[in-house]
């Protein structure tokens, strides 16, 4: 017993290093896991087909990441529901409507694609 505590006293240098680094490592662990941010789902694509009508689309393309859709009458496009599928910064211009997700919006767009034709 008496050799531990004299090991422990004649290197209590060693003490302070190793606990310096577990109180280190346990702060960077529980950092990483209170900051983790969950991927946001993708919108289901059919929702977002309804709102636009799909006999509505004309084209479909993908620009600095927002999607346009150009369509054959943007009155008929319900603004409402496509805002409630987590549209972002939905913009009309002429025929062409612009938004983004806060998801993948490539994945978005390609299942749109595929849904549109």
């Amino acid at each position: 017993m008496g050799e531990w505590r004299t090991f422990f006293l004649e290197n209590w240098y060693f003490l302070i290093i190793v606990g310096l680094l577990v109180l280190i490592g346990g702060t960077i662990l529980y950092l990483n896991r209170r900051n983790r941010k969950q991927k946001p789902e993708l919108p289901k694509v059919e929702s977002i087909v309804s709102a636009l009508g799909k006999s509505n689309i004309a084209a479909t393309e993908y620009i600095r990441h927002k999607i346009n859709i150009r369509v054959h009458d943007h009155h008929t496009v319900d603004l409402e529901a496509l805002k409630a599928t987590g549209a972002i910064g939905i913009n009309v211009v002429g025929k062409t409507l612009k938004f983004y997700y806060e998801a993948d919006n490539e994945a978005i767009y390609e299942a749109i694609k595929e849904r549109a034709d």
